[in-house]
């Protein structure tokens, strides 16, 4: 057997044993092992250059995809749309010259002892070995974590500021805080608490990402290990990336989050634990199921978990956790154990998103016209019916308004909870509203009489506007520390959406009435721009009511009030996904995953056939069309001068809940046979509750 060269082992290529010089070596002009140095009688090797490729973009790096190495895009880039950048090739020229031989053997030596251990261990884990002298791993070295005293300021921090919200309440405080303080403290727990609170308070702009990318690495080694401590990092590491605008590795990290969780039965009570590990377990969980409608409301395909599933009592309140107090809070849906007296704020946040998620399931079916008026109408009582038992088995201290005036300041969680609350109704009601931009509704509504829908109409406008009364109460006597949940500039979002729609619709839509209804919209506008300002994820949002309310103004100052554009005039291109799919689920604005714009590569999975026009893939319906002209022709004027929409008093003039009564039965009793549905459309078949 030929011996191989010194070269040829280190390349792990074949070597044919040629004397003097291999022809590998030959061929790629590399000193070659079998040459000797006849002054000294010793080899002084030359380490070979690297012949790789061109050097992937830093987006093909990111997502750990092939790159084709294409200037000025490669075509993953072009495919994606997004910007294709490459690193500077310094230090090439250098390398393959070779009166540079000895000081690349010892830069190569130097950084290679450079590198830690743990970062070796890492990359040869994970079957990376060139990733280990990639400078873009340095950020998430050890060397960037942060140190004890801004560990211990941050998790105060987060404790004091972001705790009240639902989606970061899954902490025990006194836990994390002593265990931050022993240094016993999960570190990719401790790296995403100190990165989610930078960024909700614009701290420490170049370290936050190294945390971040720190925390994943760890919690990604161990892929195959679920932990509680796992799942809770994950929580705080998703909801920055969506803050940050990676919404892709946002959506892809929350199913694997909820993979972890079923795999620990997370969404089974766990008798055996102290009350303090139980509801940690809980809140965790209840955490994860919030989650979802980041991404998307009443998609079946989506859900992180089937409530079906779930055998988990609700969270419960702050008070009964920190004393550690053995509670029962009722679960997600009424029958599957005993319901308590009184539901406290969490436990209704909860609820509530899960009735809204089966509210916008019926308002999916009834746009792909897949519901009978009569089972429309018996859903439709139910959930009033339910909503209604909700409110009632509210404490007195959380009913809306407050029984004693200067109870005014509540936590965010008695604001964002009504305003899920009436958001409901909203989103019940706002299926009549047929000339809504966002209404396909069923035939039949659009037969019925016009009183009734007048009913219903003013009913979603009553609600829209207890969402912008709740909000500005909460705007003019919060305490400056609070903070607001996500949901809460989601609730805005479509209450001032309707104010507009529904005031530019009345019968008096000019004057006072505009004005005011462009005031309370400008109120919501604010309220999402102080508070969510550093998120990407709402960023269209805002842009989208930024532009509806603009488009008002302009109305109301224009002579001859020309009709609105009711669709953006630049709307954002169709998904390069399935046409089916893009019409079915019609994503919300905020939604991650319509702002992830993944791309379904399924084409390049087999050759095209031949080019045939009733087959060709290049006649497809679902390619791109261009964008429609844009049907206004109004120049930009200066903004509608209007008071401080924090402060103004003259913001809360909301219709009072109730108003004029509706019996639902009477339109539903004239079809004989109306279904008595189990829980929400659970008559239904399943596979159609988009």
């Amino acid at each position: 057997m030929k011996a191989a060269c010194v070269q040829c082992r280190v390349r792990k290529v074949r070597c044919d044993g040629t004397v003097p010089r291999c022809r590998t070596c030959e061929r790629l002009n590399f000193q070659c092992s079998f040459e000797q140095d006849g002054s000294r009688g010793q080899y002084a090797p030359r380490l070979p250059p690297k012949c790789r490729g061109t050097k992937a973009c830093h987006e093909c790096r990111a997502m750990k995809v092939r790159c084709s190495g294409d200037t000025p895009k490669c075509t993953n880039c072009q495919r994606r749309n997004k910007p294709c950048t490459y690193s500077s090739k310094t230090g090439s020229s250098q390398a393959t010259d070779a009166s540079s031989s000895r000081d690349d053997s010892a830069s190569a030596s130097t950084s290679e002892a450079t590198v830690s251990p743990e970062l070796q261990r890492s990359s040869i884990a994970t079957g990376s070995q060139a990733d280990i002298f990639d400078p873009v791993v340095d950020e998430s070295s050890p060397a960037s974590s942060p140190s004890d005293e801004l560990v211990i300021s941050l998790v105060n921090q987060y404790f004091e500021r972001l705790y009240a919200l639902p989606s970061y309440s899954f902490l025990h405080q006194a836990t994390v805080i002593q265990r931050c303080r022993d240094k016993t403290i999960d570190r990719a727990l401790k790296l995403a608490l100190c990165a989610i609170t930078a960024i909700y308070f614009d701290k420490h702009h170049s370290e936050r990402d190294g945390w971040t990318q720190e925390a994943e690495r760890l919690i990604l080694d161990r892929l195959e290990e679920p932990s509680i401590f796992k799942i809770q990092a994950s929580l705080l590491l998703i909801r920055y990336r969506a803050a940050v605008g990676q919404f892709p590795r946002a959506f892809i990290m929350a199913g694997l989050a909820a993979r972890w969780a079923v795999a620990l039965r997370l969404n089974y009570e766990h008798s055996k634990l102290g009350p303090v590990a139980q509801e940690v377990r809980r809140r965790t969980f209840w955490s994860l199921y919030l989650l979802e409608d980041s991404f998307c409301v009443g998609l079946k395909e989506f859900e992180l978990f089937d409530p079906d599933t779930i055998y988990l009592q609700l969270p419960c309140e702050d008070v009964d956790f920190h004393q550690e107090r053995q509670v029962s809070t009722g679960y997600l849906q009424p029958g599957k154990g005993l319901e308590p007296e009184v539901m406290g704020s969490r436990a209704a946040f909860v609820r509530l998103a899960f009735i809204r998620r089966a509210i916008m399931r019926l308002n999916r079916r009834i746009s792909m016209k897949e519901v009978s008026l009569s089972d429309l109408f018996s859903s439709m009582e139910r959930f009033q019916n339910d909503l209604l038992r909700l409110r009632t088995k509210l404490a007195p201290s959380d009913q809306y308004p407050p029984s004693n005036p200067q109870e005014l300041h509540q936590p965010p969680q008695y604001a964002i909870m009504h305003m899920s609350w009436h958001q409901c109704h909203c989103d019940l009601y706002r299926i009549f509203l047929t000339e809504y931009p966002e209404s396909t509704p069923h035939a039949a509504i659009e037969g019925m009489s016009a009183p009734d829908r007048a009913l219903m109409k003013d009913k979603c406008l009553s609600h829209a506007e207890q969402i912008v009364k709740v909000l500005s109460d909460f705007a003019q006597h919060k305490d400056e520390r609070d903070m607001l949940e996500f949901d809460a500039a989601v609730c805005a979002y479509h209450g001032a959406r309707l104010i507009l729609f529904g005031t530019y619709t009345g019968r008096d839509n000019t004057g006072l009435p505009m004005q005011m209804a462009i005031s309370k919209a400008q109120l919501c506008l604010d309220v999402i721009t102080r508070y969510f300002d550093f998120s990407a994820q709402l960023k269209s949002m805002r842009q989208e009511l930024e532009r509806v309310i603009q488009q008002h103004k302009l109305w109301l100052e224009s002579s001859d009030h020309r009709a609105i554009q009711a669709v953006d005039p630049a709307p954002k291109s169709p998904p390069k996904l399935s046409k089916d799919a893009y019409i079915r689920q019609r994503l919300a604005i905020h939604s991650l995953l319509r702002q992830s714009d993944f791309v379904d590569d399924s084409r390049d999975a087999a050759p095209e056939p031949p080019s045939e026009p009733a087959l060709s893939w290049t006649a497809s319906t679902e390619d791109e069309q261009p964008p429609p002209e844009p049907q206004t022709d109004w120049s930009s004027k200066e903004p509608y001068p209007l008071n401080d929409p924090i402060t103004d008093p003259n913001l809360l003039f909301g219709l009072p809940y109730g108003g004029v009564g509706l019996d639902l039965n009477a339109w539903a009793c004239s079809t004989a046979g109306t279904q008595d549905l189990n829980g929400y459309l659970a008559d239904f078949d399943e596979q159609y509750m988009y």
